[in-house]
């Protein structure tokens, strides 16, 4: 049975115009039935992928939640997790750590994303945490900060334009920080194109079989390799912490990208590399 919260008597004083929303908390029983990231449940790889994830990681203390409508069906979802257990690269012993939190584009500015939101406060002050922390960025694969600061978190530490945000509960706590160190992890992939992906996002999936097709068009091999632990994810050379491509020791792309976007890439990165043989001939 699906374990949900019921909020229409809430939402109902809010607006006469909403139906009636659930907080559905979900599990390994459960999550084969609920929309993750605005896909349907099984269409596509990077559902069915995402999904595996997710079983595997509840019994680590990761929370995935849905919003559910009435009429609306799945229209949002908060997914966070124990810091020690966090997939991203931070620092953050007692806090929870917020993965993501997303809304339907039609049913954005019903105050459904500080709903979602309050749902992780509320539980991580029953779980005596420390706070919340969550990267926030500009990019459309992150949440963004206007919600979090109007919700009371501060910055603590910024990695453009990534932004370490936290809400604590206890003043004395340590602040959440940063763990990226890129050279060391770009050190390790010197020679040829790496892509590191993991499962966190239902869009690496397909992201990697594009850039992997487009690579063999220009006659590049590829090498994927599977971030499948949280204590991985913290080792990837950005705060994105899922998804990197790497190309002769550098960083190309930092999070998913399409074969197109990627072959732009290339031919951009090449063409600044026959520029610099060009004029160093000249000299």
């Amino acid at each position: 049975m699906v374990k949900a919260q019921r909020l229409g008597a809430w939402m109902t004083d809010r607006s006469n115009k909403m139906s009636e929303y659930e907080v559905i908390e979900t599990h390994a029983d459960n999550i084969g039935g609920c929309g993750i990231c605005g896909r349907k449940p099984g269409r596509t790889e990077g559902y069915r992928r995402k999904c595996d994830w997710l079983k595997e990681r509840y019994a680590e203390g990761l929370r995935y939640t849905v919003l559910r409508g009435r009429e609306s069906g799945d229209v949002g979802v908060i997914e966070y997790a124990p810091g020690r257990d966090a997939w991203r690269p931070v620092e953050a012993e007692g806090y929870f750590v917020i993965h993501c939190l997303m809304v339907n584009r039609k049913h954005l500015g019903k105050g459904l994303g500080m709903l979602l939101l309050d749902s992780c406060l509320r539980d991580a002050k029953k779980s005596q945490c420390r706070g919340v922390a969550v990267v926030t960025s500009s990019d459309s694969f992150m949440a963004r900060r206007d919600l979090f600061i109007k919700a009371g978190f501060v910055s603590v530490e910024s990695i453009p334009p990534y932004e370490l945000l936290v809400k604590k509960f206890k003043k004395g706590a340590p602040d959440p920080r940063f763990v990226v160190d890129r050279e060391r992890v770009l050190k390790r992939y010197k020679k040829g194109l790496t892509i590191l992906a993991a499962d966190q996002c239902p869009m690496v999936a397909k992201c990697v079989k594009d850039i992997a097709e487009a690579s063999r068009a220009l006659g590049l091999k590829t090498k994927v390799v599977r971030v499948r632990s949280a204590k991985a994810s913290r080792e990837l050379p950005t705060p994105y912490g899922v998804f990197s491509v790497v190309c002769d020791g550098k960083l190309i792309a930092e999070r998913p990208i399409s074969g197109r976007r990627f072959t732009n890439i290339m031919w951009d990165l090449n063409r600044g590399i026959f520029g610099a043989l060009e004029s160093s001939d000249q000299r």
